[in-house]
């Protein structure tokens, strides 16, 4: 791994620079990542921006051109990546990106904004904590020169790490603030021949006494950086890629700090790969087989940990953003000292990383979710090839994983995605042959039918990066442009029939009531949802509207009316699907998450007035309380 992404995972240590999580009313909009504009003239969006509503930053293609400030600029793919300063300020004024002024116990922002203001806890004395140099230069921060700002900048060039001394995100607070901690991650005592999470623990599923994880509370919690050098994680290295699942049964993970379990039982209760935006699951991956990962490996078990425990926050009234803070920043931690031990990387390695992506996602933070992809990349071309990522169902969730942040981030940012087509149209020749030999298997025609639109979409996203960047005719880019809309069109009119069998469409609807005024679709409507097992294909309808209406509002020549139309028409299919999933009491957990991006781009295309704007801030109102 470049020391690029190690540089970044340090600027991460302490959780510094998150957006605010359920920002509270009235306080300032986080500010979106600006984009530059594309090559051509777009349709004309009916918003100021995507960010208006949602947590997207801007879409390339749907930018004007702006007048850019004369300040350095990163190249694209984001090669550079802006580090940012953390000191001992609170975890609620590191996450807003604003300075804090460390007043005890309540700093002068938490205060006045009414905000939930908590520091870090202290790290221990330079006796004790038993912190190397190896492991203070790893929560070092280190600050890239284009993000000083005038008289604030008071860190040194990044480029002379090896001169600055330690950063600590956790330094000594007074006694007051240790008071505050409410659930503190508690350190596993050092095992002195197999590890808590050694492979042959976990398979036979008993312990020896010795090997009995610590809960002496009273002798005071670690702090996340602290942790990183008692416990001692197990390699990513160190798991191997079985060919398929040995079973799909819950795992065991009573071994585990009590804290660890009441997540890790969340997670498999009420996580769904709807909630990863998975279209399909047909091995049951996210609940089984990466739990059962996790628990092997402390770095990804700490971004499972901190992805369930953010949820769980959600949804409790009483939820504090501490836990899954320290969560996320111990797996941050794990991983950053694995990287600096230079070892072989492996699935876990991979698995940890694309775990902290969608958390990043989450958060709306689409700087890091970039340097998490770049990342991601150079290891999955280092463990795979083509061919061989499809030989395992883990490796391929982990293709389709990384593929459809590839991709999408490649639209969003109108650059091409990294991956090459031969990964896309191998993953796609694999599927059609496994629906061809197995036509009753139902999982194979799904995952074959969103291979294909993700093929689609990476040949959007190279042809909007070559436009963006000039690199072709705009006779060339019509042509293209019109291939690609047959495509498109020959892909949903091309379904397995299979695969809309009216026998699973849902006609009844329990809920079902008259339509308030400001109502703009009717969710009642049958012919409009799928229930389980083809569930997947309102999923694959809902994705293929959006992409249709990214696609064609990219089109170089005027809109015509009749095309505006059709344009609106996309955007209230999904907002139709949208609304029947919202009010169909058998909708699956998470099968809203996964629409959201949908909704987004619906949101840019439907009529400017009150009612509409009114049922779409309503709509992502209840996106943002899922998370």
């Amino acid at each position: 791994m470049s020391d690029y992404y190690h540089h970044f995972l340090s600027s991460m240590a302490g959780v510094g620079g998150h957006p605010t999580v359920n920002q509270p009313e009235g306080s300032p909009p986080t500010q979106l990542h600006q984009a530059m504009p594309m090559a051509g003239p777009p349709i004309s969006n009916p918003y100021q921006s995507l960010g208006y509503f949602t947590g997207f930053p801007e879409p390339i293609m749907f930018n004007a051109p702006k007048a850019q400030r004369s300040r350095r600029k990163s190249a694209p793919g984001l090669d550079h990546i802006k580090h940012r300063r953390t000191r001992s300020g609170c975890y609620t004024c590191r996450s807003r990106r604003v300075k804090c002024d460390e007043i005890h116990p309540i700093c002068e922002r938490c205060r006045k904004g009414k905000r939930e203001c908590i520091y870090p806890e202290p790290a221990p004395s330079k006796g004790s904590s038993g912190l190397g140099s190896r492991d203070s230069t790893g929560q070092s921060q280190q600050t890239s020169p284009s993000s000083s700002h005038g008289g604030d900048d008071d860190d040194d060039d990044a480029g002379q790490e090896s001169n600055l001394d330690p950063i600590m995100d956790e330094e000594d607070e007074p006694e007051s603030a240790t008071t505050q901690s409410s659930a503190p991650i508690f350190p596993l005592r050092r095992p002195s021949t197999t590890s808590l999470f050694g492979l042959q623990r976990v398979a036979t599923g008993s312990r020896q006494d010795s090997e009995t994880p610590s809960f002496e509370r009273n002798k005071g919690s670690s702090s996340p950086s602290a942790l990183a050098s008692t416990a001692n994680p197990l390699a990513p290295g160190a798991i191997h890629l079985p060919e398929s699942p040995t079973s799909s049964a819950r795992p065991d993970w009573s071994f585990l700090p009590h804290e660890l379990q009441v997540y890790l039982n969340y997670f498999y209760e009420n996580i769904t790969h709807y909630h990863y935006c998975m279209v399909n699951d047909s091995y049951n991956f996210f609940r089984s087989i990466l739990t059962g990962m996790a628990i092997r490996n402390e770095a990804l078990l700490y971004a499972v940990v901190g992805f369930a425990a953010y949820h769980h926050t959600l949804k409790n009234p009483d939820g504090r953003i501490r836990e899954f803070l320290q969560y996320y920043n111990r797996s941050v931690s794990l991983l950053l000292t694995h990287l600096k031990r230079k070892e072989k990387h492996n699935v876990a390695t991979l698995l940890t990383i694309l775990q902290l992506a969608t958390i990043e996602e989450y958060l709306g933070d689409w700087v890091n979710l970039m340097g998490h992809q770049k990342a991601a990349l150079e290891v999955l071309t280092q463990l795979f090839t083509p061919r061989t990522v499809m030989q395992s169902p883990i490796s391929r969730m982990m293709l389709t994983w990384y593929g459809r942040f590839d991709v999408f981030i490649g639209i969003m940012g109108s650059f091409e995605a990294s991956l090459p087509r031969e990964w896309f149209t191998t993953s796609l020749e694999y599927y059609d042959s496994m629906a061809a030999a197995e036509p009753a298997n139902m999982g194979w025609k799904i995952e074959a039918a969103s291979a294909q639109l993700r093929l689609i979409s990476m040949e959007m996203s190279h042809l909007f990066g070559k436009g963006a960047k000039q690199e072709v005719s705009e006779q060339e880019y019509i042509a293209e442009h019109r291939k690609l809309s047959n495509v498109l069109n020959g892909w949903k009119d091309g379904w397995d029939p299979a695969l809309e069998d009216p026998a699973y469409l849902v006609t009844e609807f329990p809920n079902d009531r008259a339509l308030d005024p400001d109502d703009i679709v009717n969710p009642f409507v049958s012919g409009t949802l799928f229930r389980p097992p083809l569930f997947a294909s309102t999923i694959l309808s809902c994705e293929w509207h959006s992409i249709a209406l990214m696609h064609e509002s990219q089109a170089v020549s005027e809109a015509s009316e009749e095309a505006r139309v059709a344009l609106m028409e996309h955007a209230y299919a999904i907002c139709q699907i949208c609304e029947t999933v919202e009010f169909w009491p058998h909708s699956p957990a998470g099968s809203l998450i996964i629409l959201h991006p949908c909704l987004a781009i619906a949101s840019l295309f439907v009529p400017r007035d009150t009612r509409h704007h009114m049922w779409i801030r309503t709509k992502f109102a209840l996106l943002e309380g899922m998370g």
